[in-house]
């Protein structure tokens, strides 16, 4: 299986690197079909979830991001594959973004009480510019003058992700291909086009203590050329299943702390707070994140739920 995993991280490290910054989310590790980015996570727990997200970032400056998520992922073909559909859209500044992808995944049962899977992606990124909004020095700047800027990109993505019942660790790139016609190139990533290729590496591990308390540390790197690798530190701990908290440390960035709570046997809640420590904190009151999750599950199956 470590043969298997390590032939994962070797084909997608070996092709070319090349960043507008993916959306990002605190608790990720709550569903990482695309929160990591990750097609191979779809259908990893042998029924269908959906997700709902909003994170408003850095409230109080003006034109920071605000993400909206919706995603559903689960299992088809006796639980040898899953579907996952996954749509957000972002306000940045005068940015407006949009994403919409399908994924698909193939698991591979190892006989160690694993499963390797195989995910791939595909979708299409619609970006628009309302530069006809900006308020500019010069009216007459030709960086303006063209107005609003609009387009679609398509593009696919591949992703590998291993687990247990109390282990799990992944490799993805979202975008290992796009097809830009604003750009005079196809199916590759040069500088010139609005998508940049990221990485994501990601592991964790829960432990089962006594009085029905789990404890699962994770991990997740994140990487592209064009900006300082980013490492998120997380610890999660639950309660009985009565209720989860956590606690997470974002490189050069926020110290975030969460809760979730199940509200009976299909339906959670959670909230995320990022406290930001880069120079934006001065003008930042922080980040705000709220997620509702719903498992089409049965009984048996949530009586004994994964923690990833």
């Amino acid at each position: 299986m470590r043969t298997l995993f390590l032939l994962s991280i070797g084909l997608l490290t070996c092709l070319a690197l090349s960043a507008q910054q993916d959306a990002m989310f605190t608790r990720y590790m709550f569903n990482s079909m695309y929160l990591f980015n990750n097609p191979a996570y779809s259908g990893s727990h042998g029924y269908w979830t959906t997700n709902a997200l909003y994170r408003t970032q850095w409230v109080r400056f003006d034109g920071a991001p605000q993400t909206i998520y919706l995603g559903a992922e689960g299992t088809i073909a006796g639980d040898r594959a899953g579907l996952g559909f996954s749509l957000f859209h972002d306000r940045i500044g005068l940015d407006r973004i949009s994403d919409f992808s399908a994924n698909y995944a193939y698991h591979i049962p190892t006989g160690d009480d694993g499963t390797f899977s195989i995910g791939i992606k595909a979708g299409a990124f619609f970006y628009r510019s309302l530069l006809s909004q900006a308020v500019v020095w010069d009216p007459l700047d030709p960086v303006y003058a063209g107005g609003d800027q609009k387009g679609i990109v398509p593009r696919a993505g591949l992703g590998f992700y291993y687990y247990t019942p109390d282990f799990f660790a992944g490799i993805s790139a979202p975008t290992l291909v796009a097809i830009d016609k604003r750009s005079d190139f196809n199916l590759n990533l040069d500088r010139s086009g609005i998508l940049r290729r990221h990485y994501y590496l990601y592991s964790g591990y829960v432990f089962h203590l006594d009085n029905g308390i789990d404890l699962k540390p994770s991990v997740l790197l994140k990487y592209q050329p064009q900006a300082p690798l980013q490492a998120d530190l997380n610890l999660n701990i639950w309660f009985k299943d009565l209720f989860s908290c956590g606690f997470s440390y974002r490189t050069n960035d926020a110290v975030s702390v969460m809760v979730e709570i199940p509200l009976g046997k299909k339906l959670s809640v959670g909230y995320a707070f990022d406290n930001t420590i880069s120079n934006l904190q001065q003008v930042s009151a922080g980040t705000h994140e709220i997620m509702l999750g719903y498992n089409f599950t049965d009984e048996v199956q949530w009586k004994d739920p994964r923690r990833f």
